[in-house]
């Protein structure tokens, strides 16, 4: 019992070792999956960005292309018109003819009204005039539509009041933070590369833009036939003052410094660009940048100073890395890890317990072995030496060195016949027979058997019953059964042993019976066990190895057959051999 708790130990150490084992590397491939399908979401998330980037200053271009074509005289409600003939075709002198604003028209969407800052600090509009005067221009509007243009220069005026808005639009544009990164203890050498890709994907979108706009300025002033006023900024930059984003360029005329541009709507703007990026960042938020110091991570529109934060990238989930066959591996794995730890258990288990079978059975032979060999040393000692001078003294030793002869004979042969069975020589030769035939022949060794242990052997057994079987294998069980019934209830007041014939379901059964004390029901579950009995159990009962019921069993499986042990009203042991009838 020690050394298989030695065992047990052992095997239970080293299959820890390799659970654990299993564990690490599991959790080790886990995380290489993981960090797998973050670095392929960075990946799809970043490239996604840079698309809905280039997607966003494209939709931008084109607002901040047509603000910077607008010619500066038309911020005022006329200007002068130039080239203009009489009726005799002769040119007319500066400042006789007018022009109304292009920008009297409706507003463009996305731009809520447009403005022009004086040098002394007068905030104006092309759109908010005096009525009579846009009456006379034909830009008549509703009541309702002058008030709310009123209303905005009012605020637009309360805005500015006390910012400098030149002073913003001379200031450098805001610049994407370039490779020059300073590398933080938490930074990455993929976290730094990255940056260094966004900054220069950066500077490509601004130099689109830049001419893009320079484009449609030059187309601008081909129209007009006219350069650009001396000294002025002509395209359009955005800025924010406060949470307003205002559209501005700086215009020198006749001498003097004027701010021109417009108030755009950055609610309705916002929601515009994200719905154009919706398909790529479902998630995406535009962040005004306001701070010179916000240096931005590459991400920066380059038309507007507004940050793009992609949130979780729409991508497939192969490209995400949210399918991964990790998991159904590691499945398998761990189901052939635990098969095989099941495996091992069992094959220990079964190595164990034989181990201690055939410990049992060593003693259990020795001690079976032990006094046969002792009484045939003593009695043939005794007649040898002429010490049983008694004629019927010596019959009655020769008498019972033949009984254990007998029991030996019987023990080696169920050993053997064990033997063969465990090697798969097992009895195959089946063939028809009738069970009265059967049981004539082998009726004489039966209640011989019996007889010598005091026993009675009545066989009741119909004709015209057939099996198909091995008569030999048959004969072999019904003795071990007979042999067990002479042993066990030989202290029974009624001495009979029963052998008995009955049909069942299609099946015959050869039923060996006694009137003994039967078989409790903690033995009844050993029964068929082989070297089932121990030494001290073999000493307080019958002579016996624990053999030869399981190989009863096994001779009866072998011919397709079955053996059942079957509680009896009334007490004794009855065992039934249940045949294949033909």
């Amino acid at each position: 019992m020690i050394r298989s708790w030695r065992i047990w130990i052992a095997v239970s150490a080293c299959l820890c070792l390799a659970l654990a084992g299993v564990v690490w590397l599991s959790a080790f491939a886990l995380r290489l999956d993981r960090a797998d399908r973050q670095a392929r979401e960075s990946a799809a998330r970043e490239e996604n960005a840079r698309l809905a980037l280039w997607r966003l200053d494209s939709d931008l271009l084109p607002l901040v292309a047509r603000e910077s074509a607008v010619a500066a005289e038309a911020y005022g409600p006329v200007s002068p018109a130039r080239g203009v003939l009489d009726e005799q075709r002769r040119p007319m002198p500066m400042g006789t003819a007018f022009l109304s604003s292009p920008l009297l028209s409706p507003l463009p969407e996305h731009v809520l009204l447009h403005f022009q800052l004086a040098p002394d600090g007068t905030v104006s509009s092309p759109q908010v005039v005096e009525p009579g005067l846009r009456e006379a221009l034909g830009a008549a509007l509703p009541a309702s539509e002058v008030a709310v243009l009123e209303g905005r220069l009012r605020d637009l005026k309360a805005l500015l009041h006390g910012t400098d808005l030149r002073r913003a639009l001379a200031e450098p544009p805001l610049q994407a933070r370039r490779a020059q990164v300073r590398a933080e203890p938490t930074s990455t050498l993929a976290d730094i590369s990255q940056v260094s890709k966004n900054a220069i994907e950066y500077s490509a979108r601004s130099r689109s833009a830049s001419q893009a706009v320079r484009q449609s300025q030059n187309i601008s002033n081909a129209l007009l036939d006219e350069p650009p006023p001396a000294e002025s900024d002509v395209a359009m930059r955005a800025v924010w003052v406060g949470d307003t984003l205002l559209l501005g360029r700086r215009v020198r005329l006749e001498g003097r410094d004027y701010v021109q541009g417009c108030w755009l709507d950055w609610p309705g703007l916002r929601t515009w660009l994200l719905g154009q990026v919706k398909d790529l960042l479902p998630s995406a938020v535009l962040e005004p940048v306001r701070s010179r110091e916000a240096q931005g991570d590459g991400r920066m529109l380059a038309a507007l100073p507004v940050r793009l934060v992609p949130g979780q990238a729409a991508v497939d989930g192969y490209a995400s890395g949210t399918l991964s066959t990790l998991p159904v591996v590691l499945m398998v794995a761990w189901s052939g890890v635990l098969l095989a730890g099941v495996a091992v258990v069992a094959l220990l288990v079964g190595v164990v317990a034989l181990s201690e079978r055939r410990g049992a059975f060593v003693s259990a032979v020795t001690h079976e072995l032990r006094t046969p060999l002792t009484t045939f040393r003593m009695y043939t000692e005794m007649l040898a030496a002429g010490m049983v001078p008694d004629e019927g003294r010596r019959r009655e030793y020769f008498d019972i060195l033949h009984r254990e002869a007998e029991r030996l004979s019987h023990l080696v042969e169920n050993v053997l016949a064990y033997a063969r069975i465990e090697r798969g020589r097992a009895p195959a030769r089946l063939e028809r027979v009738s069970v009265d035939a059967m049981l004539e022949r082998m009726t004489e060794r039966l209640a011989q058997r019996a007889a010598q242990a005091g026993m009675e052997l009545c066989v009741d057994v119909p004709g015209g019953v057939a099996v198909l079987t091995d008569p030999s294998a048959v004969e072999q069980v019904l003795f071990n059964l007979v042999d067990n019934a002479s042993k066990y209830a030989a202290p029974a007041v009624d001495r009979r042993i029963h052998v008995e014939c009955e049909t069942r379901r299609g099946r015959v059964g050869l039923s060996v019976r006694d009137h003994g004390p039967g078989v409790d029901a903690a033995t009844a579950r050993r029964l068929f066990e082989p070297f089932s009995k121990s030494v001290q159990t073999a000493a307080k009962t019958a002579p016996g190895v624990g053999l030869g019921l399981a190989l009863c069993r096994r001779l009866a499986r072998s011919m397709r057959a079955d053996l059942r042990h079957e509680r009896v009203p009334g007490g004794g042991a009855r065992f039934v051999l249940w045949l294949p009838s033909a």
